[in-house]
């Protein structure tokens, strides 16, 4: 694999605060695949990477918080179908201890970071991330789902 961008696997992690909120990200009007949505910290993982360590690597680069590889923890596993036909594993990891301050630290990505409620996240989530919440919410550890074409992967 040349492209370090056409990975079939997804890594993001879903940082816990001690009131249950999860830090998340709302991607601009300028974005290919989540315009206006917000997601949670993520995305592909690159060549030479471990699962962990491309989860890890998203949340930095994303939101500026760092996460000891001890301290992430699996959560979950979800198989998805993208509106183009490929098969993707997405592996999610929780953290809910963390060096930094959450911040927009892919403002020409990203228009905010946010705090939600997985229990209710916002209208405008996108769909593969409320699939995610909600299996997170209910403790499921396996997920299959055909992402739609509107919105795009994550």
């Amino acid at each position: 694999m040349n492209d370090p961008y056409t990975s079939p696997v997804n890594v993001m992690v879903l940082l816990v605060r001690d009131d249950g909120r999860l830090l998340a990200v709302r991607h601009k009007a300028t974005s290919k695949t989540s315009p206006n949505q917000v997601t949670v910290s993520g995305g592909k993982l690159e060549a030479g990477e471990f699962v962990h360590e491309g989860a890890l690597r998203e949340l930095a680069e994303e939101t500026g918080v760092r996460v000891a590889p001890e301290d992430l923890e699996f959560c979950q596993l979800v198989h998805y179908e993208g509106p183009d036909g490929v098969r993707v594993i997405g592996t999610v990891f929780t953290g809910q201890r963390w060096q930094g301050e959450a911040h927009n630290a892919e403002p020409g990505k990203h228009a905010a970071v946010l705090w939600i409620d997985p229990g209710s996240p916002p209208r405008d989530c996108h769909p593969y991330t409320r699939e995610v919440l909600e299996s997170f919410t209910a403790g499921r550890l396996y997920t299959t789902l055909t992402v739609p074409a509107v919105g795009g992967t994550p």
